[in-house]
């Protein structure tokens, strides 16, 4: 278990840094027209959503993070503070560690103390649950969801992580089913997301009534494919190889916002590689409902700053909205684009509305 806890932190540290930021999330494909003369003021704009039947700030969720030791209960603290603070919801990291390792339970359970009222989302891993009975994924799931008193829970799909990190565990097998186990004994929302390499529409459609919410979770931000890599570098030279040649694999967010949109009726949360609050609101432009952030604010979390880093996003994406005309999200989801070539190709030979 010990490689669990060291594992934990170097995620962080790479998550952090440079070079696990890797390639385009096609975003910048996404160009929002100008509307010269708005008709409302700054002041008017309103960017309040609802989120699991609770009204809040924003259309933003604190993404996934960490979990499971010392510094990740720093991290998970601060977070916690700032999404209670601006009252925005929150993932977050894997709980498997919090649940076969009960002394870590107070890395999580930090969330619950400080953000009793925000919506906060559990998280377990697909590879983990494929290989318990369905009565143990319940267990598991239900300790995950009152470790931190959650408002749902998610399951993250990483078979390219798992791939290449050293010791992965890329096991799929029966996830689906166990995914419908879950809906039918938790009574809460489920949410199904990926960690950075996208959802395409084949895999939204066959989740139709089973998950509740998708996070396309796209290419073109935090790249754990790139991660695993360097943590192989220095023990598994092919590992560390194989990962260089797959590190710009996966459906950047732009095109998998789209993919989703094209063949899932449930809610879109958009995430990988968003940054800004402009990033988000070209998310929503193509078709997500809720954006979320994980690399900025992790980053902010170290330095101690969680809140001037959502309240940067807020302003970004009021600002967007003030531009473009968008009185409130609604209007924002429907205001006028222009695709790049890239972009508009994928859309095209994928068949996808967007």
């Amino acid at each position: 278990m010990m490689d669990i806890d060291r594992r934990k932190n170097e995620h962080i540290f790479l998550a952090s840094s440079p070079e696990s930021q890797i390639g385009s999330n096609l975003l910048e494909e996404v160009i929002l027209i100008h509307r010269a003369l708005p008709e409302i003021d700054l002041e008017d704009v309103d960017a309040t959503a609802t989120f699991l039947g609770r009204r809040i700030r924003m259309p933003f969720i604190i993404g996934a993070m960490t979990g499971g030791t010392e510094l990740a209960e720093r991290i998970n603290t601060r977070l916690a503070k700032a999404a209670e603070a601006f009252g925005v919801p929150m993932y977050v990291g894997s709980q498997r560690i919090g649940i076969v390792k009960p002394e870590t339970r107070r890395s999580f359970e930090v969330v619950k103390e400080h953000a009793p009222n925000a919506p906060k989302i559990a998280n377990l891993g697909a590879p983990q649950i494929s290989r318990l009975s369905e009565d143990e994924v319940i267990e598991w799931a239900k300790q995950a969801v009152d470790m931190i008193n959650a408002s749902a829970i998610a399951i993250h799909l990483n078979p390219a992580q798992e791939v290449f990190q050293p010791g992965g565990e890329p096991y799929f097998k029966g996830v689906v089913e166990r995914l419908k186990a879950l809906k039918r004994a938790l009574g809460l929302p489920l949410i199904v997301k990926e960690v950075g390499n996208g959802i395409s529409k084949e895999i939204a459609e066959a989740l139709n009534g089973i998950a509740d919410v998708i996070d396309v979770a796209g290419f073109g931000g935090t790249s754990f494919v790139a991660i695993e890599g360097a943590r192989a570098k220095s023990v598994d030279v092919e590992l560390y190889e194989l990962a260089e040649e797959f590190k710009y694999w996966g459906i950047p967010t732009a095109a998998a916002i789209c993919e989703v949109k094209s063949a899932f009726g449930g809610l879109i949360i958009a995430s990988g590689g968003i940054r800004s609050g402009l990033d988000g609101a070209k998310a929503m432009a193509l078709g997500a409902d809720y954006f979320s952030a994980s690399q900025p604010l992790l980053k902010a979390a170290l330095e101690g700053d969680v809140l001037k880093a959502l309240g940067r996003i807020e302003k970004e994406l009021k600002i967007a909205m003030f531009l473009t005309g968008s009185r409130d999200i609604k209007a924002l989801r429907s205001t006028p684009k222009v695709l790049g070539p890239r972009l508009e190709s994928w859309i095209r030979q994928r068949g996808l509305s967007c």
